[in-house]
């Protein structure tokens, strides 16, 4: 089976590294506090891919660690072009039922600065 891409290049794919770097973590981290979630990544060859973390971003792919069937982050890296992803499934952490935690985002806090007010 043939595999094509989606778009001419990353700029064109439906989900790309601008995509990973804000809009996911304004989906998982919108809430205002740390909070798990699973992340699936579906691929256009007909594989899924339940991410554990994302250890980097390029231009043209991100790189991912994934489940594996024992529920323990593989220590394999995944290589994924964006151009490959035609789908992106992210819902609640079932933590709680004694299923495996899924993927986690923390975001990094907000440094607030306040200026001083002189006293005359």
């Amino acid at each position: 089976m043939p595999i094509h891409l989606l778009g001419t290049s990353a700029g064109d794919a439906p989900f790309n590294r601008s995509f990973f770097n804000t809009t996911l973590g304004e989906l998982v981290g919108g809430n205002g506090r740390n909070s798990s979630h699973r992340v699936s990544l579906f691929l256009v060859d007909g594989t899924t891919l339940d991410v554990c973390s994302i250890e980097s971003l390029t231009d043209q792919y991100a790189t991912v660690t994934v489940y594996g069937s024992d529920d323990s982050c593989t220590m394999s890296l995944h290589l994924v072009p964006y151009g490959t992803i035609y789908r992106i499934e992210i819902s609640p952490s079932e933590e709680e039922k004694g299923q495996r935690v899924g993927f986690h985002w923390t975001r990094e806090p907000k440094i607030e600065v306040r200026k001083s007010k002189s006293r005359s």
